[in-house]
């Protein structure tokens, strides 16, 4: 049930479940194929014209030529990119006394006129002394003063300081070093007037402290989250004990890793066992590898939720994250690019502090000090050689297990992106927080009004110089040209894709199939789950050692009447398959589900696009039709009509609008046999003034029409609903033994007996 006021009523009338199953081609994983970006987003008006004309009210005093003479006021705000820079010297001291005469800032390599220069606010002033302070002996006591009235608080002038600890990335040891400088941050460094909010991510995001200026308060919550047992993808010595075994097996296949060095030519110590030693070297450097994305990825939503949340809040926000990183993933760059995107929209700097510490160079597994010139990895990738018989190109190879300096590449590009910086190999990371602590309160902000306005998702790029020889600067490096209003719902990636394709310069190969309904979710919030078609044999496959992989991108979106986006969806796929399941695969179609969280009941044209290993793009679209709400009358949603439904297993989501109290449906191309059961599905909206009139009364008329056929009527039935009821969602089977081979229509009627309104919803299928 909903809460009150939000009641929801699941009709099911099926007395029996009957599961019709069928091959599917599920894919996993994910493979970011988007080429990397960094940005820095536009911080977009609305361009408009606002013309004072016309007469005044009879009192005005203001004579007719008087009025003729005013000159026409047009206001227009254009768009702005504001930057923040910080300008250090060569002891790496903050500089302070520039002014705007001294910057040049460039828009893809164009100079701009800077508009808006604001320098360094410095340190805030020390509070004034407490007009509470107590009596001395040579006072007299006296009654304690009033309490001045708290004054509202200017967040113009608050400074916002934001601390995550990322368990699933930091060993238990590093966790208290983490912790240790965060709470030594905290005491010596933070401002007593600044803000902290303290998070810790392992499989989820965790607000330990939301924003306080009571530092004992964050102390006690950073305490609490460094005791929090780690938990997620992988843990960091999840990661370094598989990093060991590949390593081991390895040294006992291949005869390295000895003192002798890399390719010393040892035998085997494996003996007819070393023939296996590939298989097995393969499946734990696959699984490190899909662990490391579902990490990377992890992090990502984490942070950009964060970086999200911010945007209304003023100033420069510092997040300093404590992590020990992840393997370097690929697949993960449009995640990336989007925590960038949303954190130069909401003026976000990342600090990304190693809390490991100083470390030797040496490796965990062995005594033999770490090969910095790479030759270990070299002789990696000559081992796999051009047919990379491991199952991984080098390429793959180098990326994915290039050593513990790619450990940080990933959030290092987040935090220079961003305008921050990586501490890294210190023991002392009080001295890096006081610096970023530094950033905080000495950067200038720069504000200019780009000569390119066209939103057509391309990433332009920042420099900004100082005039002056002998400074270095840090500032944030461009931002995307997304659409203002779009660039909550999409991704810097989705926004290129969807630009290329409405601006002409990309054009659809082909059109997949899409079947896709609006419906109501368990929790009353209306959402599109939608299920793409095309053939297998339009997938591009590349050879990948024994098997063959292909990375796809979907891009689902909806747009409303006026063709403006209201609902975006992005998923990256990757297929990785041997040569008889690629054969298999090429004779049948790729399926790929998705849904869509739309605001509001409205008629929707949802589009599907589906980009492919070769850099095709397939475009599909469906339009749903539905009347839009009357006074007191029922509203319809979709009807969707499935022929595969199965009992519901596990625990039930109720943001999943296929999932009921005790089944689980899907989406599936409206083709039906005789022998199938058609299962029908959709939602009644009721208006809420029901409730000031009577309690509705509601009739359901289900009927099956086709050209040229007598239309098939089912008995009508009747629905009583409470007067505090406002969504109920029906399921009905109908069995379409006695129809012909043919085009049918299915149509449901909803009529208010206590009102006399009514509404009707149709669908089209086929029986074959």
């Amino acid at each position: 049930m909903l809460s009150q006021g939000h009641e929801e009523q699941l009709v099911d009338y099926m007395r029996t479940i009957s599961v019709r199953s069928s091959p599917r081609c599920e894919p996993r994983g994910a493979l970011g194929v988007i080429a990397f970006l960094l940005g820095l987003a536009v911080a977009s008006g609305v361009l408009g014209q606002q013309k004072e004309t016309g007469a005044g009210p009879a009192s005005t005093a203001q004579s007719g030529s008087e009025k003729a003479a005013q000159p026409v006021t047009i206001k227009v705000q254009a768009p702005s990119v504001i930057v923040d820079v910080i300008v250090t010297d060569r002891k790496g001291r903050h500089v302070g006394s520039l002014a705007a005469s001294d910057f040049a800032v460039f828009d893809n390599g164009v100079p701009q006129k800077i508009v808006t220069f604001v320098p360094p606010a410095g340190t805030a002033p020390p509070p004034p002394p407490s007009v509470n302070a107590p009596a001395t002996a040579s006072q007299p006591t006296q009654a304690p003063a009033p309490k001045p009235p708290s004054q509202p608080l200017d967040v113009s002038k608050v400074r916002f300081i934001t601390l995550v600890l990322d368990l699933g990335g930091l060993q238990p040891g590093s966790v208290g070093y983490a912790r240790q400088a965060a709470i030594q941050y905290l005491q010596k460094t933070v401002a007593k007037e600044d803000f902290v909010a303290v998070y810790s991510v392992d499989h989820t995001l965790h607000l330990d402290a939301p924003f306080t200026q009571d530092k004992q308060r964050a102390i006690e919550a950073i305490q609490r989250s460094g005791h929090r047992a780690p938990s997620g993808a992988m843990s960091a010595n999840e990661r370094i004990e598989i990093e060991q075994q590949i390593r081991a097996l390895e040294s006992q296949a291949y005869g390295f890793g000895s003192a002798a060095g890399p390719g010393a030519g040892q035998e085997s110590s494996l003996g007819a066992e070393a023939a296996f030693a590939p298989q097995q070297i393969s499946s734990l450097r696959a699984y490190l590898w899909t662990q490391s994305i579902f990490q990377a990825k992890n992090i990502f939503v984490a942070l950009r939720a964060i970086a999200q949340a911010y945007r209304d809040l003023p100033g420069r926000k510092n997040v300093v994250v404590f992590s020990e990183g992840f393997i370097h993933s690929p697949e993960a760059k449009a995640e990336m690019a989007a925590v960038i995107d949303m954190a130069n929209r909401a003026n976000v700097a990342f600090y990304i502090v190693d809390a490991s510490g100083l470390t030797a160079g040496f490796e965990a597994a062995s005594s033999t000090p770490e090969d910095p010139s790479g030759t270990r990895e070299a002789f990696n990738a000559s081992l796999e050689g051009p047919g990379s018989w491991y199952g991984y190109s080098e390429f793959d190879h180098l990326q994915r297990l290039g050593g513990p300096d790619m450990l940080h590449d990933d959030l290092n590009e987040v935090a220079q992106a961003t305008g921050g910086f990586l501490i890294k190999n210190q023991n002392d990371l009080l001295r890096g927080l006081e610096l970023a602590d530094r950033d905080l309160r000495d950067f200038y902000t720069l504000v200019y009004q780009p000569s390119d306005l066209r939103y057509d998702g391309s990433f332009h790029k920042i420099k900004v110089e100082v005039l002056t020889s002998g400074y270095s600067v840090r500032f944030r490096r461009g931002y995307w040209a997304i659409p203002p209003g779009q660039e909550l719902m999409m991704t810097p990636a989705a926004a290129q894709l969807l630009a290329a394709l409405d601006s002409g310069s990309l054009r659809s190969a082909f059109s997949p199939s899409l079947n896709a309904a609006l419906l109501l979710a368990g929790d009353g919030k209306l959402s599109v789950p939608a299920q793409v078609l095309l053939p297998g044999r339009s997938v591009k496959f590349e050879r990948d050692g024994q098997t063959s992989r292909a990375g796809l991108t979907l891009l689902l979106l909806a747009r409303d009447a006026d063709g403006h986006p209201v609902a975006v969806h992005q998923r990256f796929l990757t297929l990785r398959l041997d040569d008889r399941q690629r054969r298999d695969f090429e004779k049948k179609n790729l399926e790929i589900n998705a849904r869509l969280a739309v605001p509001r009941f409205e008629p929707l044209q949802v589009q599907a696009i589906v980009e492919l290993p070769d850099g095709t793009v397939a475009v599909g679209g469906r339009k749903l039709d539905v009347a839009a709400p009357r006074p007191l009358a029922p509203a319809l949603t979709s009807v969707l009509l499935s022929n595969s439904i199965a009992p519901a297993q596990g625990a039930a989501d109720p943001s999943d609008p296929l999932r009921g109290e005790n089944f689980q449906l899907q989406v599936t191309p409206p083709r039906f046999s005789p022998s199938d059961k058609l299962t029908a599905y959709f939602g009644i909206l009721l208006d809420s003034d029901l409730s000031q009139t009577s309690a509705p009364h509601l009739r359901v008329v289900y009927s099956i029409e086709s050209p040229g056929r007598a239309a098939k009527a089912f008995p009508p039935e009747e629905l009583a609903v409470n007067a505090s009821q406002r969504l109920v969602r029906v399921l009905k089977q109908f069995d379409l033994a006695d129809l012909h081979a043919g085009h049918y229509t299915f149509e449901v009627s909803v009529k208010d007996l206590t009102h006399g309104e009514s509404t009707s919803q149709r669908s089209e299928f086929e029986v074959r």
